[in-house]
């Protein structure tokens, strides 16, 4: 399973999410859902629950009650609980392809390892959202949460990240026969979304270094 971090306080249901949580969670928040707006208060509310308590604690009332709305009032919003998860997932992917998918590099070897970095980073500075993505396209039990349909789309987008992996690692490695770069690619993946799970903020490697060493570890795994 997954591990969270205990966090005291700020599992407190009753606040506005934007009130709780560490600055930079905070800040991610707010980056990728604009609170002034109540649906994104609400997409917003789910992840801070989902995050910090998992997806059996994300209800209706929960989220209203964290919104600071009327659960009847959120259903003017959204059709159902499905339809919030699904569609924050869903921005979550779009906000970590942005980041991702424009890394730039002089030659295919930077290219990846800029990928690679961008990738550890993200997970780093947006622990909160990438839990919640982790959690909900990870799982298997993640079919219970969201319509097969709306699974379906997610893991579309998920399979657009490992295609644009496959694609950078392969031109590192054009001799690799395409069932390995598949491989490679997924181990790579995997190695770098589970630095939302155990990183902490005050261990002894600061994140930069983490980053390089995932890609030193991620260049291993393609050069052999």
């Amino acid at each position: 399973g997954h591990m969270t971090p205990a966090r005291g306080s700020s599992t407190r249901h009753a606040e506005n999410p934007s009130k709780t949580g560490r600055p930079a969670e905070i800040a991610s928040l707010e980056r990728v859902f604009d609170q002034r707006v109540m649906r994104e208060r609400i997409l917003a509310a789910a992840v801070t629950i989902v995050a910090d308590r998992g997806f059996g604690a994300c209800t209706v009332r929960e989220v209203a009650e964290a919104a600071g709305i009327k659960a009847p009032g959120l259903y003017s919003h959204f059709p159902s609980k499905e339809a919030i998860l699904t569609e924050a997932v869903s921005r979550v992917l779009a906000d970590f392809m942005d980041n991702v998918a424009t890394a730039f590099g002089a030659t295919p070897e930077e290219e990846l390892r800029e990928t690679v970095r961008r990738h550890v980073l993200y997970q780093i500075d947006n622990m909160q959202l990438a839990r919640v993505a982790d959690m909900l396209l990870n799982t298997a039990s993640a079919g219970h949460f969201v319509s097969a349909e709306d699974y379906a789309r997610l893991l579309s987008d998920q399979r657009a990240y490992l295609d644009l992996v496959r694609k950078r690692v392969a031109s590192v490695a054009p001799a690799l026969p395409a069932g390995e770069v598949t491989v490679v690619s997924m181990a790579i993946i995997a190695m770098c979304d589970r630095v939302a799970n155990w990183f902490r903020t005050d261990g002894s490697l600061d994140p930069d270094e983490l980053a390089e060493l995932h890609w030193r570890l991620a260049r291993s795994m393609v050069t052999g």
